[in-house]
């Protein structure tokens, strides 16, 4: 997987470059969840690689991106996206981003207009953490410091899959994945999402076509913080995704693919 730097900090992405004959093809870029990586948008890149540049980040900490120093915060992590679409010579994108990748989203659409033609935002929220929830982050932390990912699976898939779907073959390739990711990086990960600021006051700013995808059985951020959202961002169209819990791109791929590339289409892209 190529990686770029950003001072001590690697960065590992990927890029199916343009399609065959389209080196204009506007490009979608793809920001993961906690607790993923780029691999979570796999069925997606797979069917819209055909008209787009597809390109994901590994944020620090996570999948393939090695533990960094510091700046796990979101901010940080915006500014990491900004500077890796430099990297890329990408001075515009289509931005899909899910959970933590949509609070990178809503910053980089609201203080980097330019870059941002149309966003997607799924199972995020513009609000900082409930504190039940954030001391519950903490606390599962902690354990998966101690103890990795094994003894968790019991309690974490539940927060991020919906019932029927816990037991979905790929969830087991996920889990292995966890196992193999360094764990102080994503304590660290883990932490910054739960001490992670509000940014209301800037979604209100965000004048990008704005879709807000969140799965109805979602219990990490439930429907009623993505219908706040809606509320925040003028113009922004909301869609539930039934049967699927907070990673509606591996939960239901297709529903979620056959909705993206619609909006995608409608903005000329």
């Amino acid at each position: 997987m190529p990686t770029f730097q950003r001072g001590h900090t690697t960065i590992a992405y990927t890029d199916t470059g343009a399609p065959a004959g389209r080196q204009d093809a506007p490009v979608v870029f793809f920001a993961h969840g906690l607790l993923f990586s780029g691999w979570m948008f796999q069925h997606q890149i797979a069917h819209l690689r055909e008209k787009f540049r597809c390109v994901t980040i590994d944020f620090r900490g996570q999948g393939n991106s090695p533990r960094a120093m510091g700046g796990y915060d979101m901010d940080t992590l915006t500014v990491d996206v900004s500077e890796l679409l430099r990297h890329l010579q990408i001075p515009v994108v289509n931005f899909v981003g899910l959970s933590m990748g949509g609070f990178v989203g809503m910053r980089l659409a609201a203080r980097n207009p330019e870059i941002v033609h149309t966003l997607t935002l799924m199972d995020t929220a513009a609000t900082a953490e409930e504190p039940a929830n954030r001391s519950k982050y903490k606390t599962l932390s902690k354990v998966y410091r101690v103890a990795g990912m094994k003894p968790l699976r019991a309690r974490v898939a539940p927060i991020m899959l919906a019932e029927g779907n816990l037991d979905a073959p790929w969830v087991q390739e996920w889990m292995t994945q966890l196992e193999r990711t360094d764990r102080v990086g994503l304590v660290k990960a883990i932490d910054s999402v739960a001490d992670r600021d509000p940014c209301e006051d800037e979604a209100i700013r965000i004048i990008a076509p704005t879709l807000v995808m969140v799965g109805s059985e979602d219990a990490a951020t439930p429907p009623d913080k993505s219908r706040r959202i809606t509320e925040l961002i003028a113009g922004s169209r909301y869609r539930e995704i039934p049967g699927a819990g907070h990673s509606p791109s591996m939960e239901r791929p297709d529903e979620v693919t056959t909705i993206l590339e619609a909006f995608l289409s409608e903005y000329d892209v």
